[in-house]
């Protein structure tokens, strides 16, 4: 039983570890996931698991020794680190309501067609009178959901290296 107080423990710690990292690089580094269906794992992970990883870790922190006084603190401040968890995880997800997106495809690098130069648009899905923001970058294409992407000045590229992609039209 006390292996698997310390195992539940551990494992929470490293779920709440490795969800603090994966946000920090993810404002550091231009390394982007596609969200679609397999977003919805992160969405629920976000949502409960890190709540209940945070409420898990009591598994480790909770001893049979322990007084009244130290006991209701540790649970009080676990509860509380558990309701900031949501608070956290609220903001993140609804400040990702406003997202990039491709809007159409410019360049294609010749040698390599993973890599290419996009025009993206950023918007919040209403038409209130609140118009999209558009900027050029490029984009390299790691697997079909995972890319890394980083903005350019198209005036400033070697368009030998680069195949211009043709406006299509949209019906």
């Amino acid at each position: 039983m006390q292996a698997l107080k310390r195992l539940v423990f551990w494992t929470s710690i490293a779920a709440i570890a490795c969800w603090v990292i994966i946000a920090l690089f993810g404002k550091l580094i231009p390394l982007e996931i596609k969200i679609g269906k397999s977003g919805d794992f992160h969405q629920l992970f976000v949502f409960y698991g890190l709540q209940t990883a945070v409420l898990f870790t009591l598994s480790g922190t909770l001893k049979k020794t322990d007084r009244k006084k130290p006991l209701l603190i540790k649970v009080g401040l676990t509860v509380v680190a558990a309701f900031f968890a949501a608070f956290i995880a609220f903001i993140t997800v609804f400040s990702g309501m406003c997202s990039w997106s491709t809007d159409r495809t410019l360049f294609e690098y010749k040698d390599s067609p993973g890599t290419q130069i996009i025009l993206r648009r950023k918007g919040c899905g209403s038409d209130q009178k609140i118009y999209p923001i558009y900027k050029t970058c490029k984009v390299v294409y790691i697997t079909s959901d995972l890319f890394w992407i980083k903005d350019i000045d198209t005036n400033q590229i070697d368009k030998s290296l680069w195949k211009r992609i043709p406006l299509r039209e949209k019906f």
